[in-house]
C-alpha cells in the first residue's frame, strides 16, 4: 500500500472543505455575525465528532472502517461499503451543482456547463485511477497555488479595506442554528477520513485536526477580507470570495478574478477525485472479486449522470431534503459507525 505523509493528508482534507467556501458563501441567507458564530460552534462540534474515528484509527491503523466492519460481519460490511459509495455519489452531485452554478453565473459564455463538469469528472477519474499518491501530489500543487493567489489578492486589496464597511446586526438564534446545520452538511471529511487514514504514514489522527485548524484560519481571514472590502455588497453577492478579484488590481494585472479561476477548477478536481477514490476503496472492500477500477468507472459515470439533469435544466439549488440526507449519511458513516466499532480489541500493532 502506497502511503502519503501527515502534511499531505492535512492538505487534501483542507482543500476538500475549502471548496465550499470558495464556490459559495451565502451571506444573503443570514447575517455575517451569525455565520461567524455558527461556523465557530460547528467547528467545535466537528472536533468532537471525529474523536470516534481517531480512536478507531488507533485500534486499527492499517484497516479502514469498511474493512473493520467487514471482518466483524460480512453482510453489514457489504452494506456499509455500498452506503459509503452512495454517499460519495451524492456529495459529488452536490459539488457538480455548486461548481456548475459558479461556471454558469460567472462565465456564461465560456463553455457549456455540462461540458465543464464532464471534463472535471474525466480528469478526476484519471487522478483516482492513479491512486492516493497522485492526488496528494496534485493537492500540494493546488494548495501552493491557492495560497499564492490568496496572498496576491489580499495584498492588492489592502488599500481598499475599510472598517466603515463593517455592518453589525444582533445575531438571531434561528440564523445561528441554520448556519451550524448548513456547515455540518458540508463536513464531507467525515466521509473521507475513515477510509483514507490507513494511507497515512504517521500521525493520521492528528491530520484531521490540522485540516480543521487550517479551515478555521482561512475562513476567518476570507470572511474578514470580504467584509472589510465588499461591505453591503455582501447582501447580494453570490460569490464574495471570487468578487474580491474584481476589486483587486495590480500594476501588472488590472483584475485578478480570472487569475483565481484555476484555483476553483483545481480544488473541484481534488475533491471529486478524493470522493471517487473513497467510493472505489469502499466497494472494493465489500466486493473483492470485482476489479476496483470497474467500480471507479461506474462511480464516475453515476455521479455525472445524477448531476446532469439538474445541470441541463439549470437547477442549481440543493434542497433541504438533499442536505438532510447528506448530513444523515455523514453522521452515520463518520460518527455513529466509528463510535460503535471503536470499542473492542484492536490490531496487535496499534498506532502511536
Amino acid at each position: 500500500m502506497r502511503k502519503i505523509s501527515f502534511g499531505q493528508m492535512v492538505v487534501i482534507l483542507f482543500l476538500s472543505r475549502i471548496f465550499y467556501t470558495m464556490t459559495f458563501i451565502p451571506f444573503m441567507y443570514s447575517d455575517v455575525t451569525c455565520q461567524i458564530i455558527g461556523f465557530s460552534i460547528c467547528t467545535a462540534i466537528e472536533c468532537l465528532a471525529v474523536i470516534p474515528i481517531i480512536v478507531l484509527y488507533k485500534k486499527h491503523p492499517d484497516k479502514n472502517i469498511c474493512q473493520v466492519i467487514y471482518e466483524k460481519s460480512k453482510l453489514l460490511g457489504i452494506l456499509t461499503c455500498v452506503v459509503f459509495a452512495l454517499a460519495a455519489v451524492l456529495v459529488i452531485n452536490r459539488l457538480f451543482r455548486y461548481f456548475g452554478y459558479f461556471v454558469y453565473a460567472t462565465f456564461p459564455d465560456f463553455l457549456p456547463t455540462w461540458l465543464v463538469i464532464g471534463a472535471v469528472a474525466a480528469v478526476s477519474f484519471y487522478a483516482a485511477f492513479q491512486g492516493i499518491e497522485a492526488i496528494a501530489r496534485s493537492a500540494g500543487i493546488t494548495f501552493a497555488f491557492f495560497v499564492l493567489s490568496f496572498i496576491i489578492v489580499i495584498l492588492a486589496l489592502l488599500g481598499k479595506m475599510s472598517f466603515s464597511n463593517v455592518i453589525y446586526d444582533y445575531p438571531k438564534f434561528d440564523d445561528i442554528s441554520h448556519e451550524i446545520y448548513y456547515e455540518m452538511s458540508k463536513f464531507s471529511e467525515l466521509l473521507l477520513f475513515p477510509i483514507l487514514y490507513p494511507y497515512v504514514k504517521e500521525k493520521a489522527g492528528k491530520s484531521i485536526y490540522g485540516a480543521l485548524a487550517l479551515k478555521l484560519i482561512f475562513v476567518y481571514v476570507i470572511t474578514a477580507v470580504c467584509v472589510l472590502t465588499l461591505g453591503s455588497f455582501l447582501n447580494i453577492s453570490k460569490f464574495p470570495f471570487f468578487d474580491l478579484g474584481t476589486y483587486a488590481e495590480t500594476f501588472i494585472i488590472e483584475r485578478l478574478d480570472a487569475f483565481l479561476l484555476p484555483a476553483w477548477i483545481l480544488v473541484a478536481f481534488i475533491k471529486t477525485s478524493l470522493l471517487l477514490l473513497v467510493g472505489k476503496i469502499a466497494l472494493s472492500t465489500g466486493f473483492k472479486r470485482v476489479k476496483s477500477n470497474v467500480f471507479l468507472l461506474v462511480l464516475t459515470v453515476a455521479a455525472y449522470a445524477v448531476s446532469l439533469p439538474s445541470v441541463l435544466q439549470e437547477k442549481w439549488n440543493i434542497g433541504v431534503l438533499d442536505k438532510t440526507v447528506i448530513t444523515i449519511f455523514l453522521i452515520v458513516l463518520g460518527v455513529l459507525l466509528p463510535l460503535v466499532f471503536c470499542f473492542g480489541k484492536g490490531d496487535e500493532n496499534e498506532a502511536e
